[in-house]
């Protein structure tokens, strides 16, 4: 039939041909678990964290050992009050210590991810050079997914990267940290 050709489906475009198309060469995959995994590496738990129990046994155990030590040194002086003063200012920058988390427990990182839409990519600190090719390339797919993904430590956002999913394929898009691009398709 003459005009079977312009009521066929159009064949959707893959992943592949998108980004030959537009001359992209993605961040390798291994590149980003090198990354992922060097991050966690480098956020990891702290003493404190990974050994709670042992923080308040350490810290009260301080405190009375200085609590003794000042009782015996004001029984070696009788007539001053100067042993005991000290002990006691020592007690009061300890407890200040303690209540403003000098001796702080923070927790390890975890990876997070998240769908966001072209349009914000910029509102949530995505580079301007990324954000570009992702919304160029989620435009020529549809369907397509942008995916942020964040390493969080105690609501902090550390090392963020983008990856774009399109028909069961992904790729990562870039990774930058604040304003320094780490690594960006292009």
């Amino acid at each position: 039939m003459p005009f079977d050709a312009l009521v066929s489906p159009v064949r959707p475009r893959s992943l592949a041909d998108t980004l030959s198309e537009h001359g992209v060469s993605i961040v390798p995959w291994a590149f980003l678990d090198a990354h992922r995994q060097a991050q966690l590496a480098k956020f990891a738990p702290s003493f404190w964290h990974q050994h709670q129990t042992l923080l308040p046994v350490g810290l009260l155990g301080s405190v009375a050992c200085m609590a003794a030590s000042g009782g015996m040194a004001n029984g070696m002086m009788p007539g001053s009050a100067f042993p005991s003063m000290l002990t006691l200012m020592w007690l009061a920058v300890m407890t200040l210590l303690i209540v403003f988390g000098v001796f702080g427990a923070h927790g390890g990182s975890r990876w997070e991810e998240r769908w966001v839409a072209g349009q914000w990519l910029e509102d949530l600190g995505v580079p301007v050079a990324i954000a570009t090719t992702a919304r160029a390339l989620h435009r020529e797919l549809p369907g397509s997914m942008l995916i942020l993904g964040e390493l969080l430590q105690q609501e902090t956002v550390l090392d963020p990267y983008l990856l774009l999913e399109h028909d069961g394929q992904s790729i990562c898009l870039g990774i930058w940290d604040g304003q320094r691009i780490i690594a960006a398709a292009g």
